[in-house]
């Protein structure tokens, strides 16, 4: 792990793919928005077993496991500093280690609030407004949501390492929560960059960061 020398109150954003390509979407938008440098990676081979090679002109070519990276940006105006995580996958296994593991990173960063992005399926249609549900660590960030009109997510679940980490973090006593920009149900297997813009706007004005808002591809 890479050490700075100081950061300034760290917030953690992670990401693993999902649903509309919604969380990486919004997740490179913002990395590459903000000129964030790499910070650290982990190593792969804990967590990921190679399950295939490929094979060129009649030759193996060794296979490539999953990245797992952290990308750093310094809040000019001294009020958070940004790291964001991006998994190229999840591991199939371990999952909850893996988690321990990140959390405990960013710990040492001084990282002590926690957000993840996801998609949540409705009946909305394609050419409707997307809006944003919230689901919070803890209270204060629940009401922060509420301020911003995230809708509440009353019930349900958080599949994947975006909401496990979210339950690691609440262990640790930190705060934050997930934000799930909504798609159509019935496109969920499709881009839907809309609900990556609607969960960046509301994340921006948590932070203060600006950004230009055009659609991320």
């Amino acid at each position: 792990m890479e050490k700075e020398q100081y950061l300034n109150d760290p917030w953690l954003v992670a990401a693993w793919p999902g649903m509309g390509a919604v969380v990486l979407s919004a997740d490179y938008y913002l990395m590459a928005k903000l000129g964030m440098h790499l910070l650290a990676e982990f190593p792969a081979r804990e967590f990921f077993d190679l399950e295939r090679v490929e094979v060129k002109d009649g030759l193996i070519k060794t296979g490539r496991l999953p990245r797992s990276r952290m990308f750093l940006w310094h809040d000019p105006q001294k009020r958070h500093d940004l790291i964001v995580f991006i998994g190229e996958a999840q591991p199939p296994a371990k999952g909850g280690a893996f988690c321990s593991q990140l959390i405990g990173h960013v710990e040492l960063l001084g990282v002590k609030r926690v957000f993840t992005f996801a998609a949540m399926g409705t009946q909305m249609r394609p050419e409707q407004e997307s809006h944003v549900f919230g689901a919070a660590i803890d209270p204060e960030s629940l009401t922060e949501f509420k301020s911003l009109k995230v809708r509440p997510m009353n019930e349900g679940q958080i599949s994947g390492l975006n909401g496990v980490l979210l339950g690691i973090a609440a262990e640790r006593g930190m705060s934050g929560g997930c934000l799930l920009g909504e798609i159509p149900s019935v496109f969920s297997q499709f881009p839907f960059p809309k609900a990556s813009l609607a969960v960046l706007r509301i994340f921006a004005a948590m932070t203060g960061v600006i950004l230009d808002f055009k659609e991320p591809d």
